[in-house]
């Protein structure tokens, strides 16, 4: 019952979704079926065309690939016709080691914003210290996204992300002579240069700060996949979606107040364990009556049943412990 819930559920989101997919027609689409099997090179012709997917067969997780390919539903990777691939960064709260994400099971705010802090100082090193634009995404769970579609990128190889990645997580520093190669453009980073600055750098050699925090194999992968803007992350239930700069700029809080797709409505929950609160929600009993969002993240964490009658929920019950 529950899980026709959740269908019913995601199937309403996604037929008013608009799920972002740059040339997708060039891309390799990946998502996570209801039975939690993972199925890869699909591809579409159109945004109509995955939208209309997603409506009939509503996935947990939706997913692109950052490359783009001359065939990119055929399986063998060599025979896909690699055209080139995005740069792209993830920043999620659960490889921070910092006192608020550190041991973290349950998303919390506090984690979630040393993770929008780091995204910002991404996307500050990006335009300033290497003259690349950065497309932010709120992963829809505990961290951030950064896309980079420039032309530029796009041709590069492994070893000249691994490089890229190397400078901006500060590793083998030379300040003697600091430069960065994208494609064929070397940027030198001296602090009379127009473009690019040390500020980063300088202000964090005592205590390691210039370093940007990043999951290095999703970089570093001109084959990976990456989930898509506009979908519904499947640990969370919340929306995965596309942020300007002064979206980023706002507290994590807001943030995960718009990436709220179930609003209407509570549940009651029968916990697997004790729960004392969720992003503000205090719980802490073995049932309890909560909004629809907080109970389809506790079902999707493992930490709670839905209590479904005839396939709705919980309405006009406001219980949320204490």
């Amino acid at each position: 019952m529950a899980a026709r819930f959740l269908e019913a559920l995601f199937r309403n989101y996604y037929r008013g979704a608009s799920i972002d997919v740059p040339e997708i027609e060039r891309r390799e689409v990946g998502y996570l079926a209801p039975d939690g099997v993972m199925v890869r090179h699909r591809s579409f012709k159109s945004a109509e065309e995955l939208k209309s997917f997603c409506v009939e067969r509503p996935p947990l997780g939706l997913y692109y690939s950052a490359a783009l390919y001359e065939r990119p539903d055929e399986r063998d990777m060599d025979a896909k016709g690699w055209l080139g691939a995005d740069l792209v960064f993830d920043i999620d709260g659960d490889h921070l080691d910092t006192p608020s994400c550190r041991g973290m099971e349950l998303l919390n705010y506090r984690c979630l914003e040393d993770a929008r802090e780091e995204a910002l100082k991404l996307l500050d090193a990006l335009r300033n210290e290497l003259g690349l634009e950065g497309s932010p995404v709120y992963s829809g769970h505990r961290g951030f996204h950064v896309h980079v579609r420039s032309d530029e990128v796009r041709g590069l190889d492994a070893g000249e992300r691994r490089r890229l990645v190397d400078f901006l997580v500060g590793r083998n520093l030379d300040l003697s002579k600091l430069e960065a190669r994208v494609g064929r453009r070397v940027v030198k980073l001296y602090a009379e240069e127009p473009l690019g600055s040390l500020a980063r750098l300088m202000r964090g050699l005592d205590d390691g700060s210039y370093s940007i925090r990043i999951d290095e194999v999703v970089t570093t992968d001109v084959h990976r996949l990456i989930r898509a803007p506009g979908s519904l992350n499947n640990k969370t239930g919340f929306a995965a979606i596309p942020l300007s700069y002064s979206d980023l700029d706002r507290d994590a809080e807001s943030i995960v107040e718009r990436a709220l797709a179930f609003r209407k409505g509570e549940v009651l929950v029968r916990l697997k364990e004790p729960v004392e609160e969720v992003l503000g929600i205090e719980i802490g009993r073995e049932e309890a009556v909560v909004p629809t969002y907080i109970a389809i993240y506790l079902y999707l964490q493992g930490k709670a049943e839905l209590q479904i009658e005839g396939g709705r929920d919980v309405r006009g019950r406001r219980s949320y412990g204490g």
